[in-house]
């Protein structure tokens, strides 16, 4: 039966506000009417912001149904209606009349409505889901949405559409490997179109240029050292036909991923920026000359990413969607926020696991495995040195935090720990898109160095998520086998695993839980052995030297696992763990099996962990909290 310390008492939690209160511009679209008035709308969590670009208005409406979900991609059409996705639901916008017209929802089983858009000739709409890459048809007067064909049932990511003048509907497929899919709307005809050689992760792209033709870009793994202009196709009645680069008609949408642009500006205008997290758009004239326009809106408040306790004695963090690093000092109990220029390369991601050696931070950060180094014993500087927008770059000597590694290999940083000799740190995560196995990072971090391991020279086809490290020096490593970037693993459960710091080599691997996906938490326990959590909440204690699991228990009922959830610490002169659940703050004296409940939380956590003083830090969402825990405090725990 599982302890309590029998602590009700929410006094001694404390809500610390909101450390980040900004947006990220997910997608944005130019929609004109017949008469020639045109509307800039932003896509945002939870809402869309309409701007009118010759007067400066701005009109901001909430999703109807009150969605605080991303949107991931956006399309103004010809009659100049907006047509964007969040959640489960697709919205259609009149921007004009600043109503939405229609509000329609994915088939059942599907995570995110509206991957991409397109519309054919006759002024039909088209959109994709996730992750069972449906190809949608939208009537918006109709108030109806139906299925077209299911693209592909491997390749979960249709994250580009392009209507073709031959009666075709193409989409780009990815990530387990790139195709492009090729729909016949008259006659339901299905076709999927690859290069030969297309065995490695990757993402087909397709656009209709601005001449009306349908462009596609397919990666080659066939011929690694090709020029990227191998790669581009022009299609057409379902056929591809290979291409020069250069006879590629521009798109109609500019910039990447989730954060484009559908269409421009008319007479010669032209969008420079559109960023919710600056509070303005940025317009470039027919004369060259550049105007701006105040965005007035009421942001959220940004979720925030696992937190950590710095050297400096102060609180680190950054939000996600966008990235904004912020530091909390308890000793003056106050914020400071440092925007979303101070990191890097930050954009939407996030830094995800921390580590430090000395007076350095080693941040591993989403998306595209970015390594930071944060030297407490420095002022921040470069934001005030910025060569340009551009290139993101300030010189070396200057810039804290300072950009020093990527490496797509741990495309998603999940864990980091700082080694015993004083000089290096170690990392893991989950790999790029369609990619099976994350890589496992050493940072050298006087030097400022990296070395990246490849899953072969790990665990094969799995991800380092959790690292402890023993007093004797021994890495031990959790594992998960999810492949959140649409990969396909062969894995059937994670396993415990120690790694030799000498020969950088596997000595040892178990399965403690058999069948568990995944091992969350990791923290060193008392001698030999280590405590562990898996994504189901089942705790274990295993012996290192033994090989054995020695106890678990279900922690269920206390909660669900979340990231950056167990550390080690000391309470009355003793070695404990100290752990964190959605629900619950629990602690294990360091040698033993019992897990105690030190108390209920007052909101759902969603990541943590730290300590600093008698105070215990974590998230709630875009909230930051401290639980006070005096030493000796109850004679129960």
């Amino acid at each position: 039966m599982l302890k309590s310390s029998g602590h009700s008492d929410t006094k001694r939690f404390e809500s610390l506000g909101y450390p980040v209160r900004a947006d990220e511009t997910r997608s944005a679209a130019v929609c004109r009417n017949v008469s020639g008035e045109e509307r800039v709308v932003i896509a945002a969590r939870g809402y869309l912001l309409i701007v009118d670009p010759d007067n400066g208005s701005c009109r901001q409406l909430p999703f109807p149904d009150l969605c605080r979900e991303y949107p991931f991609a956006a399309m103004s059409t010809r009659s100049g209606l907006l047509c964007t996705g969040a959640g489960t639901c697709l919205y259609v916008l009149d921007p004009f009349k600043a109503e939405y017209i229609a509000r329609l929802e994915a088939p059942p089983g599907e995570e995110h409505a509206g991957f991409a858009f397109a519309e054919d000739e006759r002024g039909s709409v088209y959109a994709t889901t996730y992750p069972g890459s449906y190809l949608l048809s939208l009537d918006a007067a109709m108030q109806k949405c139906r299925v077209v064909t299911r693209l592909d049932s491997v390749r979960t990511y249709a994250m580009t559409l392009a209507a073709g003048r031959d009666g075709w509907i193409y989409a780009g497929l990815g990530t387990s490997s790139p195709a492009v899919a090729a729909v016949h709307v008259g006659s339901g005809e299905v076709k999927t179109i690859t290069v030969t050689g297309n065995k490695v992760p990757g993402s087909a792209q397709v656009h209709q240029g601005q001449d009306g033709r349908v462009y596609a870009r397919i990666p080659n793994s066939s011929q690694p050292s090709a020029d990227a202009a191998e790669n581009w196709y022009s299609i057409e009645d379902g056929h591809e036909r290979p291409i020069p680069e250069a006879s590629v008609s521009p798109s109609l949408y500019r910039g990447e991923g989730y954060r484009k642009l559908h269409q421009d500006l008319s007479n010669g205008r032209r969008l420079l920026s559109w960023e919710l997290s600056e509070m303005r758009i940025s317009i470039q004239h027919s004369d060259g000359t550049r105007s701006e326009i105040p965005l007035q809106h009421e942001g959220n408040a940004a979720e925030l990413s696992p937190i950590f306790a710095g050297p400096d004695g102060n609180l680190y963090g950054t939000s996600n969607h966008p990235l904004h690093l912020y530091r909390y000092e308890p000793d003056r109990r106050r914020t400071m926020n440092y925007g979303s220029d101070m990191i890097q390369k930050g954009g939407g991601g996030n830094i995800a696991a921390y580590a430090s050696q000395g007076s350095k931070i080693i941040g591993a950060a989403y998306a595209g495995g970015l390594i930071h180094v944060m030297d407490t014993s420095r002022d921040w500087e470069g934001i005030r040195q910025p060569a340009s927008r551009e290139t993101d770059m300030v010189s070396p000597s200057l810039r804290n935090p300072r950009l020093i590694y990527a490496d797509n290999r741990v495309h998603r940083p999940r864990c980091a720990v700082s080694l015993n000799d004083g000089i290096h740190v170690l990392y893991g995560g989950f790999p790029g898109y369609g990619a099976v196995g994350g890589g496992l990072g050493i940072v050298n971090v006087d030097e400022e160095s990296v070395t990246m391991l490849g899953h072969e020279q790990v665990i094969p086809e799995q991800s380092t998520v959790s690292l402890a490290v023993l007093p004797e020096g021994i890495v031990i490593g959790g594992t998960s086998i999810e492949t959140p970037g649409g990969g396909h693993s062969s894995s059937k459960e994670a396993v415990l695993y120690a790694w030799d710091w000498a020969s950088r080599s596997v000595t040892g691997s178990w399965v403690p839980i058999a069948g568990a996906r995944e091992i969350s938490g990791l923290c060193p326990g008392h001698g030999g052995d280590v405590y562990g959590i898996t994504s189901d909440s089942i705790l274990f204690r295993f012996d290192v030297k033994q090989g054995k699991v020695v106890s678990r228990h279900d922690l269920s009922s206390w909660g669900s696992v979340v990231r950056n959830g167990m550390m080690a610490s000391s309470r009355d002169g003793k070695p404990i763990v100290i752990g964190l659940l959605s629900r619950s703050l629990f602690m294990i004296t360091a040698g033993f099996d019992d897990p105690v409940r030190v108390a209920a939380l007052p909101v759902p956590a969603t990541c943590g962990l730290a300590r600093i003083g008698n105070d215990i830090y974590y998230a709630a969402g875009a909230e930051l909290w401290r639980f006070h825990w005096e030493e000796g405090a109850s004679r129960h725990e």
